[in-house]
């Protein structure tokens, strides 16, 4: 679909939603296809954070996003709804127009007449039930604390990606570096990333040692690894969130996704799910982030990013297409056991 339609579709959504009628009415439509179950519809919900109690799921799809669409049109949040549809359906070329269309809406009613002037009532709004508004010092924290991210490099190929923590200690999954011995054959390399000026930065290579301290959990999917050499004193060392933080409504992967230079995740960020042993995030990575860390807004380890593709639902009942990583307080209890 080129650009052109897609910009015609749009306008043509946006006016539809706000009015219901035939498109609201397919919107719908392609919701309840794309989500028929009651768990996935909850799921969405969740993840939006639009509450559920006045939602009926003894019915059908239909049935249910009807529900669904009008108490997000109630509160407010159904941009928020559709961009967790999208972030998991990206090539549906109706999804992008619904969410085109809302976001070009403002959150109140806006001049009646799309020429009036524009005051300043109807000149800055918020776009979703969240703010995504951020101190410029994000992006400063956020270069600093990619430094300490780097990629996991065997004998022969590259393995995933890992970090720096206090202690000199790199942290990566158990899949990545299962046991001392692949952990002492794998270096790290720091710096691997495209410069300013779009040349490659080749970075520096770093040994590890187990001999000085090395713990794995395959149960929780997490490794730790001393390195050789004093890393954090030039490199520095992430701060992990501490346990009473609670979950982040977003998170941020700094990785070196395929193997290749460091890269960072912003968009379609949302966490969908949490609990003891996981965390569910809608995050972009690819084969090799496996290790990466996993920030909340203020740049603070929140999770150890490990799989994605259609993994076990919350509920266990049955599997949602999302990406999944390892609560920090896991991290922490393993951290202990090499430390000590």
């Amino acid at each position: 679909m080129t650009r052109r339609k897609l910009s015609v579709i749009g306008s043509w959504w946006e006016v539809m939603l706000s009015q219901g009628g035939p498109a609201r009415a397919t919107l719908t439509a392609l919701l309840a296809k794309l989500y028929p179950e009651a768990r996935s519809v909850r799921r969405v919900l969740d993840a939006a954070d639009i509450p559920a109690g006045m939602v009926d799921f003894g019915g059908g799809a239909l049935d249910m996003w009807h529900a669904v669409l009008r108490e997000a049109d109630n509160r407010s949040k159904l941009e928020g709804l559709l961009t967790v549809a999208v972030s998991e359906f990206p090539e549906n070329a109706e999804l992008r127009a619904a969410l085109a269309g809302r976001l070009g809406r403002s959150a109140v009613p806006g001049p009646s007449d799309p020429g009036a002037p524009v005051t300043a009532t109807h000149a800055e709004k918020l776009m979703g039930s969240q703010s995504t508004l951020l101190p410029l010092s994000f992006l400063e924290h956020g270069v600093r604390a990619a430094r300490c991210v780097g990629l996991l490099r065997g004998p022969v190929e590259a393995l995933g990606t890992g970090f720096l923590v206090a202690g000199d200690f790199v942290v990566t999954n158990h899949h990545v570096l299962p046991d001392a011995e692949t952990a002492a054959a794998a270096r790290i390399v720091l710096g691997y990333q495209e410069r300013p000026d779009g040349e490659i930065d080749g970075g520096r290579s770093f040994p590890l040692d187990p001999g000085l301290g090395f713990a794995t959990s395959e149960d929780h999917d997490l490794t730790v690894v001393r390195s050789r050499d004093p890393l954090n004193a030039e490199w520095g060392a992430l701060e992990l969130a501490p346990s009473g933080a609670g979950t982040p409504h977003r998170l941020n992967i700094v990785q070196h996704p395929a193997g290749g230079p460091k890269k960072v995740a912003l968009y379609h960020n949302v966490v969908s799910h949490s609990d003891e042993n996981r965390l569910l995030y809608f995050t972009d990575t690819l084969p090799g982030s496996s290790g990466s860390p996993a920030f909340d807004d203020q740049w603070r380890v929140a999770a150890v990013h490990r799989a994605g593709g259609h993994l076990r639902s919350p509920d266990g009942t049955g599997h949602v297409y999302t990406n999944e990583g390892v609560p920090v307080r896991r991290l922490v209890e393993l951290l202990a056991t090499a430390a000590s």
